[in-house]
């Protein structure tokens, strides 16, 4: 269960009031036929001829999905995707991009739903691929954005570079890699769609806990590891049965116990029965 925060707004020093649950200043709205959402940081459009375009308003970079779907980066073809995808940005922005099978030929995907998050504040564009025109719109979460985050699923979680150009992302051994087409074909969850389906629940819990894991040696090595043309396909991670805990968070294994609050640490006396990946994340303090 989330709760919806109701603080009111905050004055800085210059005078100027900041939402505490909206503090990028989120909006969207339907402009020219297109949906834009907007904030301080980015302008994210979406029309409903397959076309998804995100533009950094500090460093002038764009990235635009369109077709079926390829990725542009400040013009320049990147790489294709196929299935769910979600881009992170820098200000914690996230744009989760949803396809949808192309009616005349089932083969290909074309860009469908995007749903853009950040804190509290969401929005669900819909209608976007060409299937159908005339029906796109949007739904605006004010409010209510962490819980649209929380029942959306991200699909493959891609990173704004922020320290150079393009993507990176964290592979499944660790290890910090810059997104090119090699590294989707790996990771699609569409195109490797057996592994997805086998793991899906277990991925998707534990998306959250990896962000949290590799966050220090994410921002220590990219500077070091962007460029990095060498590709690694990787295998893989164990899935240990022994359950640990080092006090704060889950470190692999199946639990046979449920993280309690009231306590601050695993419950034994919470134990679901089944016994079943139920995994309990990070809970960082």
């Amino acid at each position: 269960m989330y709760a919806i925060s109701n603080a009111s707004a905050v004055t800085t020093a210059s005078g100027s009031s900041i939402d505490p649950s909206n503090p990028t200043n989120a909006s969207t709205s339907m402009q020219g036929g297109q949906a834009v959402f907007e904030n301080n940081n980015y302008r994210i459009t979406a029309d409903d001829n397959n076309t998804v375009t995100i533009t950094n308003k500090h460093t002038g970079e764009t990235y635009q999905a369109w077709g079926d779907p390829h990725m542009k980066i400040d013009g320049e073809q990147a790489f294709d995707f196929w299935g769910t995808t979600t881009f992170k940005l820098e200000d914690g922005t996230k744009v989760t991009i949803e396809t949808t099978p192309f009616a005349s030929n089932p083969e290909m995907t074309l860009s469908s739903k995007v749903t853009i998050t950040n804190g509290d504040y969401g929005v669900k564009i819909s209608g976007v691929d060409s299937n159908q025109t005339g029906d796109l719109k949007i739904d605006e979460a004010k409010g209510y954005g962490r819980v649209l985050d929380a029942v959306v699923s991200d699909g493959n979680v891609l990173n704004e570079n922020p320290a150079g150009k393009g993507f990176v992302a964290i592979d499944r051994d660790g290890n910090v890699r810059s997104v090119d087409q090699n590294y989707i074909n790996q990771t699609d969850l569409k195109k490797t769609g057996a592994l997805q389906d086998k793991f899906k629940e277990a991925f998707s819990k534990l998306s959250s806990l990896f962000q949290i894991a590799f966050q220090g040696t994410f921002l220590g090595n990219l500077q070091s590891t962007t460029g990095n043309e060498e590709t690694r396909p990787g295998t893989p991670l164990p899935v240990s049965t022994t359950p640990q805990f080092d006090g704060r968070m889950w470190l692999g294994g199946t639990p046979p116990w449920v993280f309690d609050e009231r306590i601050g640490g695993p419950n034994p006396a919470l134990a679901p029965l089944d016994r079943q990946l139920s995994l309990t994340l990070a809970r960082v303090q």
